[in-house]
This record gives C-alpha cells, structure tokens and sequence, in this order.
C-alpha cells in the first residue's frame, strides 16, 4: 500500500495577523518609493492597495477558511502591488537613463527599496497561491496540489523534518528573496502553470531593477 504524501498530512492553519503586518508594511514601502520617484499621485496605488486589504479582512473575519470573495480580494490585492512595482520601476528606469530632478544617491536608495518591496510583494502572492491559500495547506490540499515543492515535501527526505511540516511565511520569504537574486527556482520548485508564471515575473522584476541599480552606482563611482 502506497503511503499518504507528506504534504497530506493535516495540521493547524497559520495565523493570517502577521501577513496583513507585512501587509501594510509593504503599502508604505510603496507610498514611500512612489513619492521619492516623483510618482503622481504617489498615494493612489497605497490607497487601492488599503481598500483591498481591508475588504479581504473584512470578508474573511470570523471564518474559519476564506471564501471565493475573500480569495478574489486578496489576489486583487496582490495584482495591484505588482503593478504598482512595475510603475515603480518605469519611473525608476526613466530616472536613471532619461533624467529625474533627483541625486544619484537617492535614485540609487529608492531602487533598492523598490527591489525588497518586491521581495515582499511576492513572498505574499506565494503565501497566497501555493495549494489554494494556508488553510487549504493545513486541510492537506483536500481540493488540489502543491504549486511550490519544498524539500521537506519529497519522498526522498522524509525523515529530516517533522511529518507534519508545511512551508510558513517565512519559507515563501526565502523562496522570494532566493529567486530574486539567482532568478531561477533554488530549494523549492514551481509546479503549476500559474507558480511558474509568477515566478517569470518577479524574475523579470527583479532583474530589471538590479540592472537599473548596478547602472546607477556605476554612474556614482565615475562621478
């Protein structure tokens, strides 16, 4: 008889509280990078972004697992962060080559800050995605599969981590940051048509906005 899958396993869902933290965290990371590159109006995608996150939460509240609203909202809300970078970075690459009433050093800051914005942008729309959202992990993928595959998942490491291990936050974090530097998938793999899409466009993203900053520190090392 062929064992359960480890990722079948059921365990408690994670707490959503600190996700709607580095929620909000992320809007003003935004607000702030948005109004260093001179973005007009820079609140407006924060103040899309705000109502969205406070629409999910108040669909979500006192559920015990989101409904199809609650997911719609809360990857609506994801959308709007990811557009909200890739105009970021527009502005940012027209600041860089076609010039901008800014210093170099703060060019190359708001770049920086809009590369770790991105990290966290993505580290919530994996969080989200991968088997349908925490509560579908804990439930053990009763309706689906793994979009991302972590080590502790495979067959072949059972035995060097708890049975009833699932990725947290914090582990979608570093698939995030991971794949914003190396831009290719390292510990965990995409699975799924829309993971694999996902990851393209943080790749993409990412390697936009080191190569915009790599060119503005090269212009502040030759004066």
């Amino acid at each position: 008889m062929t064992a359960e899958p480890q990722w079948k396993v059921k365990t408690e869902p994670e707490s959503r509280r600190p996700v709607f933290v580095a929620a909000l965290v992320i809007i003003g990371g935004q607000a702030w990078v948005a109004h260093s590159l001179r973005f007009h109006p820079f609140w407006l995608f924060p103040l899309i972004s705000t109502v969205l996150l406070v629409a999910s939460i108040a669909v979500f509240e006192g559920r015990d697992e989101p409904g199809r609203m609650a997911r719609a909202l809360s990857f609506a809300f994801d959308a709007v962060l990811v557009v909200a970078n890739a105009a970021s970075l527009v502005l940012l690459v027209r600041g860089v080559f076609l010039g901008l009433h800014l210093r170099p050093p703060a060019l190359l800051f708001a770049g920086l800050a809009l590369w770790a914005v991105n990290v966290a942008v993505f580290t919530l729309l994996y969080w989200e995605m991968d088997g349908g959202g925490p509560e579908a992990r804990a439930g053990g993928y009763v309706d689906g599969y793994p979009d991302f595959v972590f080590p502790q998942q495979q067959a072949d490491q059972q035995g060097l981590a708890p049975a009833a291990w699932k990725p947290s936050f914090y582990d979608y974090l570093y698939l995030s940051l991971t794949s914003s530097i190396a831009f290719s998938p390292t510990d965990a793999m995409p699975y799924s048509r829309r993971a694999k899409f996902a990851m393209g466009v943080e790749h993409l993203l990412s390697f936009a906005t080191l190569a915009v900053i790599v060119a503005r520190a090269v212009n502040i090392a030759h004066g």
